[in-house]
């Protein structure tokens, strides 16, 4: 008995040892720092359930003044989940020093996925580039939503559904154009996972769109970051002693007033 507990307990460290790796990897991948566009504020955070997670999120620089917005949720907990998650982050980066259009970086990594996974996995993806010159951000979403649009001007929100399937989920015949979303100044782009509208509390009740809204109704005269902090902080007194039960991923973009 003694010999087995013993195997047991090198195996379960050999495999926490094993997982501590692969979450090393996984936050080595996400961004270092905010991307510096003219004009605008950007903000993130990545909190997994586990040790790893299966969300994702970056933000690539690309030419003349923009930037590549990305975020996604790879289904399920765990290494498998946190796998795919990296596989499209580097998938994406290849595709875009390679020269594709949004479009292209899409459909490409959506069936290189289809062939990679197995047909119970998937991953959602928001896939959307910033242009900074037309205070732009064209936009696919594979079954990330909503999307978070707050209009400063009329303090009046826009809640963007997926635009297509997730990714991996099968193969892609006939994407429809990027969906557009015109930033005037103080307007607040917010790629917001799941794992925060959906973090229940110990009475089952969910956080919900309209403590996200609140939030960034109240402080979009601050920074992007701030907004994620708060974000953070409010879901934690939210939750109170409930467990997160899903990985929390948060990038904000914000065009600030000229």
């Amino acid at each position: 008995h003694r010999a087995k507990l013993t195997e047991a307990i090198i195996a379960s460290e050999r495999l926490d040892r094993e997982i501590s790796v692969a979450r090393d990897v996984q936050i080595g991948t996400l961004p270092k720092g905010m991307p510096v566009i003219e004009g605008y504020g950007f903000g993130g955070a990545f909190q997994p359930t586990d040790q790893t997670g299966g969300d994702l999120y970056d933000f690539v620089p690309m030419d003349n003044g923009r930037v590549f917005l990305l975020m996604g949720d790879a289904t399920g907990h765990g290494i498998g989940p946190a796998l795919s998650a990296t596989q499209v982050r580097a998938m994406l980066r290849v595709a875009l020093r390679l020269g594709s259009s949004l479009g292209d970086a899409f459909v490409h990594i959506n069936d290189q996925l289809c062939d990679d996974l197995p047909d119970d996995r998937f991953v959602t993806g928001f896939f959307g580039v910033l242009d900074g010159n037309t205070n732009t951000v064209d936009f696919h979403s594979g079954g990330q939503g909503p999307i978070m649009h707050f209009h400063a001007a009329s303090g009046e929100f826009d809640w963007h559904p997926a635009t297509t399937f997730p990714l991996g989920y099968m193969p892609q015949t006939n994407l429809a154009p990027p969906l557009t979303a015109n930033m005037q100044p103080g307007d607040v782009l917010g790629l917001i996972s799941d794992g925060i509208y959906e973090y229940e509390n110990e009475s089952g009740e969910q956080f919900g769109q309209a403590r996200v809204a609140e939030i960034v109704a109240s402080n979009h005269d601050q920074t992007a970051q701030h907004m994620v902090n708060e974000m953070l902080r409010a879901v934690r007194d939210h939750g109170g002693a409930a467990p997160q039960a899903d990985d929390i991923t948060i990038v904000v973009a914000k065009r600030l007033n000229e």
